[in-house]
């Protein structure tokens, strides 16, 4: 239930429920007995959309859908994404018959952002559209949060105006709050991408919103809370692909502005039981798709389409009742659940991941990917043996890792990877790190570092080595480099130089 008295807005042409706490408080609902169901009937954009402010429901129990970036490609992909929705659509119908139907356990979706394909004008509104009428067959209520692609819409000249477009078609704000049986669902979306500092594909939960969901939290008052969210947060230890993500520093919430706020907040409200992210495009096959952080469990989301990046389609299925909550892959290649968690809400162990989840890959083969270092500690300046990679300690709370030809920066609090410094050593390059007087520094305790060095292979004789790379520390004190520049401040740019300087024409 919402704190507080409760009033009446209007977003678009759906009525929200606000408090006084400045939530808009979305409630869940069963699936209507006087409505047609999907397979029967066709809906259009004005018909059989079912926006999460539809209806209220009191019912203890719940069931929801999660999905992750959808990137819907009206194409031949069509039929996967109408294979997935059938085998959803049964799922929670079944979910819901063993929690006692509709009036004792609501069913619902959530969509964790990146509604558009690649090739069909993401962040449109035609997109938005699109999207809209592809969930209406769901006949379920639907919450969304926005995705980096969801705001590069060509034909708008701000984050604002997409944003609001974005708000308009789906009936609701893009962070939201919705209390459902025994819990309380947090959605978190990002509303910058044209004004990102660097890469435009920043997941950025803005000050305002944080200080909303901050509020949020304060005013739980133990319930147990369960959040969503585009792109996961620093610290929670889940797989991230470093060649993308890590290397554009936009692997995290607020990767280059204060990215450690999340966690501090998780740290200090326990009842944070479940964070669910996209964003990645990896599969649940991994043993740190489901990563444990005190008594939180956070999960990363697959993908339904052909956007994987392993090979493997899956969404989550999430039921719940007032005593415990059970967390099941949906893999739609083969239509099968396979539980991997279940928690009681009022255990105080960590969550444990079932140890015999099967089809467990090691990484993908298609990119380079390292999850948090695993068991990596210095004793007295030197590594202890933990993984093939080779490892250095570089201060200001860095590391850098070397496997795979990259060279990766991590944070040594959070154990988490925030950046690359290259991304092409080969095997017989040398690292070589130089101190104030220019001398080569020895070991792996790299304090003193001014610059780092790449050294091509050792020559035959007295032959000197060829310096490959040269690179200071940055700004902050480490070796990270930013390779990816706002792609649509590079456009404006580009576009106001060729205005400038118009190329001559014949007469």
């Amino acid at each position: 239930m919402p704190c507080g008295p409760v009033q009446t807005i209007i977003f678009g042409t759906q009525s929200l429920r606000k408090t006084e706490h400045g939530t808009s408080s979305l409630r869940f609902l069963g699936r209507g007995s006087g409505r047609a169901n999907r397979r029967g009937m066709s809906y259009s954009a004005s018909h059989g959309y079912r926006s999460i402010a539809e209806l209220a429901s009191q019912a203890p129990n719940f069931t929801l859908g999660i999905l992750g970036d959808l990137h819907l490609s009206p194409d031949r992909q069509m039929r996967l994404f109408e294979e997935a929705k059938d085998q959803l659509v049964t799922v929670l119908e079944s979910q819901q018959a063993k929690l006692g139907g509709g009036t004792a356990c609501q069913a619902g979706l959530i969509q964790l952002g990146d509604v558009g394909g690649y090739h069909h004008q993401p962040g449109s509104l035609a997109c938005f559209q699109r999207c809209r009428d592809w969930l209406a067959g769901f006949d379920l209520p639907v919450a969304l949060i926005t995705g980096n692609h969801d705001l590069e819409g060509l034909e708008f000249k701000t984050d604002a105006l997409n944003l609001a477009a974005w708000q308009e078609t789906f009936q609701q704000e893009h962070h939201w709050r919705v209390d459902v049986g025994p819990a309380i669902l947090l959605g978190l979306g990002t509303s910058r991408f044209r004004s990102n500092q660097h890469s435009a594909h920043e997941v950025h939960v803005d000050a305002e919103q944080l200080a909303w969901f901050r509020n949020q939290l304060d005013a739980s008052q133990g319930r147990p809370v369960i959040v969503f969210s585009h792109a996961p947060i620093l610290g929670s230890g889940v797989r991230s692909v470093l060649d993308v993500h890590v290397k554009n520093r936009c692997a995290w919430l607020n990767h280059s502005t204060n990215p450690h706020v999340f966690m501090e907040l998780v740290e200090s409200h326990p009842n944070i039981h479940l964070w669910f992210s996209g964003h990645f495009h990896l599969s649940h096959n991994y043993a740190d798709s489901i990563s444990v952080v005190g008594r939180t469990a956070f999960a990363t989301t697959g993908v339904i389409g052909k956007a994987n990046r392993d090979g493997f389609r899956h969404s989550w299925v999430l039921s719940a009742t007032p005593t415990e909550y059970r967390l099941q892959t949906l893999d739609h290649g083969t239509g099968r659940l396979r539980l991997d968690l279940v928690q009681e809400w009022g255990s105080r162990a960590a969550p444990a991941p079932r140890p015999n989840r099967t089809n467990l890959l090691k990484a993908p083969s298609v990119v380079p990917v390292m999850s948090a270092l695993p068991g990596l500690q210095f004793e007295g300046g030197e590594a202890l043996e933990s993984t093939a990679a080779q490892w250095f300690q570089i201060g200001n709370g860095a590391v850098l890792g070397r496997k795979e030809g990259l060279l990766v920066e991590y944070e040594a609090a959070s154990a988490s990877p925030i950046g690359v410094v290259l991304t092409d050593l080969e095997d017989d390059h040398q690292i070589r790190f130089r101190g104030a007087d220019g001398g080569i520094l020895s070991g792996i305790a790299l304090d003193e570092a001014t610059s780092l060095e790449v050294h091509g292979p050792e020559g035959d004789g007295a032959a000197e080595v060829a310096v490959l790379h040269s690179i200071p520390r940055n700004a902050q004190g480490t070796f990270y480099q930013i390779f990816q520049r706002n792609k649509w401040q590079l456009r404006l740019a580009k576009e106001s130089a060729t205005k400038a300087h118009p190329v001559a024409t014949s007469q």
